[in-house]
C-alpha cells in the first residue's frame, strides 16, 4: 500500500494545503499527491492503491467524477457545495455527478461518508446515501515543540480593514507586536512542490501556535487556532455560509461591526481559552484515521482488484459524457437567461444615461445664463430692490410699535 495526500495543485488559498498537511501528518509517507480535480484520471504506478484521506471542498471541476480505482479513499471531511452561490436560481450543475449512475453508486460503496457539516449531511440525506457528520481534518492538527517567542504578539488574517484599524489603536502603547498574514497566496500554487507549500503551512502553524490570539476572517485559519489551542477570535459580517453550521458553536466569534466599536477589546488584551466543544469530534476523527491506516496496512490487493462499482470503464466513460452534455445543455439555459437579464439592464443602464444626459444640459444651459451680463445685472437690481423692500417694511414695523 502507498500513501497519497489529497491537494489542490493550482490553488491560492492556504487554506487548501493546511488540510492537506493535517492529513498527511498522519501517514507513515508521502508517496503521491492526489490532484482533487483530476480524481478520476489519477493513476499509481504498478496498479497500487493508493491510501488516501478525503477531506475537502467537492467538487469545483466536475467533470472529474468518480475518483480512478487507483485512489483507496477514506471518506471524511466531506463538504460538497455549488460554487456559485450567487446566482438566484443556483448553478445548473449541481448533484448530478453523485445522484446517479456510477458516481452514486460510488459514495454507496464507501458509505457511511463522513461529512464536514450539517449542510453535506443533509444534501446526502436527500439522495439517500449514508453518512454522519466527521467534522474537519485541521481539527486533528498537533502542537509542535518550537521555541517560544522573545515578546507577545496578534495575529489577523483576512479581516477587514475596520478590525485592523480598531486592533491598531487596542495595541499602542502596549508591548504586543501585530503581525498580519494574506490567507491566500499572490500567484496560484500551480508550480511549488508539495515540499515548499508544506513549508510554507508549517511555517503559519508555528506563527499560528506562539500568537497570544488570532483574529481571522478564514474558517481554515480558525480551525488550525482551535486544534493548536491558541485562543481564535472568528470575525465576519455574516455567520450564515452553511460551512460554518456547526463550527461557529466551537468558536469564539465576532460580527465586524462589534469588533469596530470595541467590544471585543478585552478579548484582544486578554484572550479567552477556546471552547472544548470540539474535542469529541476530533478525538472520534483520531480514532477513524486510525483504523483507516491500520486497514490500509493488511490491504494487499492491487487496485485493479478493488470494486469501486459494477460499472465497465467503457459504461463509465459513457455516463460521464452524458452527464456532461446533460449539464452544459443546462448550463446552456441558464446563461442565455442570464443573458436577457443582463441585456435588460443594459437598457436600463442607457436610458439612465439618457436623463442624466438631459440633466447635465439643463444643467450648462443654467450656468450660461448665470454667466451672461445682463442676467447678472438683473439679479443684482433684484437682489438691490429686495433690500429696499425689507427695509422699508421692518421700518413701518418699528413705527407701529
Amino acid at each position: 500500500m502507498k500513501y497519497g495526500i489529497l491537494w489542490r495543485k493550482t490553488t491560492k488559498n492556504i487554506g487548501d494545503d493546511v488540510q492537506s498537511y493535517a492529513a498527511a501528518c498522519w501517514l507513515p509517507s508521502v508517496d503521491y499527491q492526489v490532484d482533487i480535480e483530476e480524481l478520476d484520471s489519477f493513476k499509481s504506478a504498478d496498479d497500487e492503491p493508493v491510501a488516501t484521506i478525503m477531506s475537502a471542498w467537492y467538487m469545483w471541476q466536475k467533470w472529474n467524477w468518480p475518483p480512478s480505482k487507483y485512489v483507496y479513499p477514506m471518506w471524511i471531511g466531506m463538504h460538497y457545495n455549488d460554487i456559485q452561490r450567487g446566482r438566484p436560481r443556483g448553478m445548473p450543475s449541481k448533484w448530478e455527478y453523485i445522484s446517479n449512475g456510477p458516481g452514486f453508486e460510488y459514495l454507496k460503496k464507501y458509505e457511511p461518508i463522513g461529512c464536514r457539516d450539517y449542510y453535506t449531511q443533509d444534501r446526502l440525506n436527500e439522495l439517500g446515501i449514508k453518512n454522519y457528520y466527521s467534522g474537519c481534518i485541521a481539527l486533528t492538527l498537533k502542537r509542535r515543540d518550537l521555541p517560544k517567542p522573545e515578546r507577545e504578539y496578534v495575529v489577523l488574517v483576512g479581516v477587514a480593514k475596520k478590525v485592523e484599524k480598531r486592533v491598531k489603536i487596542v495595541l499602542e502603547g502596549t508591548n504586543i507586536d501585530l503581525i498580519i498574514l494574506p490567507p491566500t497566496r499572490p500567484e496560484p500554487s500551480t508550480n511549488l512542490s508539495w515540499e515548499t507549500r508544506k513549508a510554507e503551512v508549517e511555517k503559519y502553524l508555528e506563527i499560528y501556535q506562539n500568537a497570544k490570539c488570532v483574529i481571522t476572517f478564514r474558517l481554515h485559519c480558525a480551525l488550525p487556532c482551535l486544534a493548536l489551542e491558541t485562543p481564535v477570535l472568528l470575525v465576519r459580517d455574516s455567520f450564515t455560509s452553511v460551512r460554518f453550521n456547526p463550527y461557529r458553536d466551537y468558536i469564539h466569534h465576532a460580527f465586524v461591526e462589534q469588533v469596530a466599536k470595541g467590544e471585543f477589546d478585552d478579548f484582544i488584551l486578554n484572550p479567552p481559552k477556546n471552547p472544548d466543544t470540539y474535542k469529541p469530534v476530533r478525538e472520534n476523527l483520531e480514532k477513524l484515521i486510525k483504523d483507516f491506516l491500520e486497514k490500509a496496512k493488511k490491504e494487499t490487493r492491487k487496485a485493479s482488484e478493488l470494486v469501486r462499482t459494477t460499472y465497465s470503464e467503457d459504461e463509465l466513460m459513457k455516463w460521464q459524457n452524458k452527464t456532461m452534455k446533460q449539464t452544459l445543455h443546462s448550463f446552456h439555459i441558464e446563461s442565455q437567461i442570464d443573458l436577457g437579464e443582463i441585456n435588460g439592464l443594459k437598457r436600463e443602464i442607457k436610458r439612465y444615461e439618457k436623463e442624466i444626459a438631459s440633466l447635465q444640459k439643463i444643467s450648462q444651459r443654467d450656468k450660461n445664463l448665470l454667466n451672461c451680463r445682463s442676467v447678472r445685472f438683473v439679479l443684482k437690481i433684484r437682489a438691490f430692490y429686495s433690500n429696499i423692500v425689507f427695509a422699508l417694511r421692518r421700518r413701518k414695523n418699528n413705527l407701529k410699535a
